[in-house]
């Protein structure tokens, strides 16, 4: 009879049996390879785009009654430069009109005094054009930056400005040019036609949206 395997001492644990009071552990984690790592990039970015996406800072589009309005003021600049040079070039002819004007209110005048005074007031006029148009020019540059003050500013100018050239027309034009050659008067007429246009156009409901819609924005 085969011989029964002899029985193993008590307490002696069995190699196939853990260790009492063993506390299994969780297999170590697997190791990503630098190249994988490499592959993946790097993690995507937030969406900052998209149809869903509004800039609330973005200026909006010029209308094209604004753009027409202003078209219409750097025509208004460019006439109003032209009026000065051409009333330069005839200052002689405006002294001895306004000298001869002197004379005749008041006799005592002497010639030389009178073509005096009238000369400093042909330059005053020139200096007072200068002046007008670079303040247009300013409230031009700040209407088209949306600045409604500089919009209404323009308004209120280019009706004032526009009925003091219809009154006082005669008085800067040349004596020795024909009405339709004078170009004195064509000048200004020019520019206050095209400036009074402009402030209609700046006045209009459409316009004051946009300039809303600029201010709402900032």
């Amino acid at each position: 009879m085969p011989e029964a395997a002899a029985p193993e001492p008590a307490g002696r644990a069995t190699s196939a049996d853990p260790p009492q009071g063993a506390v299994p552990t969780a297999g170590a984690p697997e190791e990503i390879a630098p190249d994988d790592a490499a592959d993946a990039g790097p993690p995507p970015r937030p969406e900052l785009g998209g149809a869903g996406f509004v800039a609330t800072s973005a200026a909006p589009p010029m209308p094209s009654i604004v753009s027409t309005a202003l078209g219409l003021w750097v025509g208004s600049l460019a006439a109003g430069l032209l009026a000065a040079g051409s009333v330069v070039r005839s200052q002689p002819q405006l002294r001895d009109r306004f000298a001869e004007e002197v004379v005749k209110a008041d006799p005592t005048t002497t010639l030389a005094t009178a073509q005096d005074a009238a000369s400093v007031l042909v330059w005053i006029v020139v200096g007072a054009l200068a002046l007008v148009w670079l303040v247009h020019l300013v409230l031009v540059v700040r209407t088209a930056g949306g600045h409604g003050g500089a919009r209404w500013g323009l308004v209120v100018l280019g009706v004032l400005g526009a009925l003091t050239v219809l009154v006082l027309q005669d008085v800067i034009a040349d004596p020795d040019a024909s009405p339709t050659g004078d170009l004195n008067r064509v000048a200004l007429l020019a520019q206050a036609v095209l400036a009074l246009l402009g402030s209609v156009a700046l006045a209009l409901p459409p316009a004051g949206r946009w300039f809303k819609d600029v201010r709402r924005r900032r």
